[in-house]
């Protein structure tokens, strides 16, 4: 068993190479490697200071003249930011009526730049600086929370302040194009075996679909109230789960 120190220099190590775009295969091959030298060393009360206390940056500069440069996490990142922008974008189509704005194209750009850049940055950074510690996940989840927070509130001037309306399509096209887009990046996701970034989506349309089936001749505020109702119903259901699951595996560490 590694002590903290150890443990702490291996995460931050895996991090740092990772946001290099090294390839997860060789990371946990050094990973290993470095694990079995560390647990004998301590086993035998050698001193590894000398390992565990080297800056991390140079530490990785030695593996990065060995390591080939392909770079996983732009690709996920431009995974992510395609399927952000249709997380924004193909639940609103399931609607009376759908209109393309300035603002929904700024907030789009505003959403990528604080969850994407700031985020990766933020987890980096909490990560080499306090390791596997709990002042990472306390951290974490304030800048998590503040994140989610500016989204909202982005969203919200984004719907208020249109600035200037690009296309409005009706109903019908409005459902249509919906439709064709939820099938279009169902089917991209189970391509790239990302399969749950399908079903989220899916999750995230249920409210408005539902809603624009069962107020077909209905008015806005009804669609809004069973958006609205469905969309709490659903989180409240999500944090139950989420909450189950913790506890379930806090019995079966126990």
């Amino acid at each position: 068993m590694l002590s903290k120190q150890s443990e702490d220099f291996l995460v931050k190590l895996r991090v740092e190479l990772l946001f290099r775009g090294k390839k997860e295969e060789d990371i946990e091959e050094i990973e290993a490697e470095l694990r079995d030298h560390l647990e004998t060393a301590e086993k035998q009360g050698e001193d590894v200071h000398a390992i565990i206390d080297t800056p991390i940056k140079a530490y990785a500069d030695q593996f990065s003249k060995h390591l080939p440069f392909i770079n996983l996490l732009t690709k996920y990142v431009t995974f992510y930011v395609l399927f952000l922008f249709a997380l924004f974008t193909v639940p609103d189509l399931f609607a009376q009526s759908y209109t393309l704005t300035v603002s929904t194209i700024l907030n789009a750009i505003f959403t990528f730049l604080i969850t994407v850049i700031l985020g990766l940055y933020m987890i980096r950074k909490l990560i080499l600086t306090f390791g596997d510690s709990k002042k990472t996940y306390i951290f974490g989840a304030m800048g998590g929370i503040l994140i989610f927070g500016l989204i909202v509130l982005s969203t919200f001037l984004a719907h208020h302040f249109p600035l200037y309306e690009i296309v409005t399509l009706n109903q019908q096209e409005s459902n249509i194009v919906g439709i064709i887009l939820l099938i279009l990046v169902t089917i991209i996701c189970f391509i790239l075996k990302q399969k749950i970034y399908a079903f989220i989506l899916l999750l995230v349309c249920l409210p408005n679909m539902i809603a624009l089936v069962t107020t077909q001749n209905g008015s806005q505020i009804e669609y809004l109230i069973i958006s609205f109702s469905l969309i709490i119903a659903l989180n409240f259901a999500f944090i139950v789960y989420t909450f189950y699951q913790f506890r379930k595996d806090s019995k079966n560490k126990n």
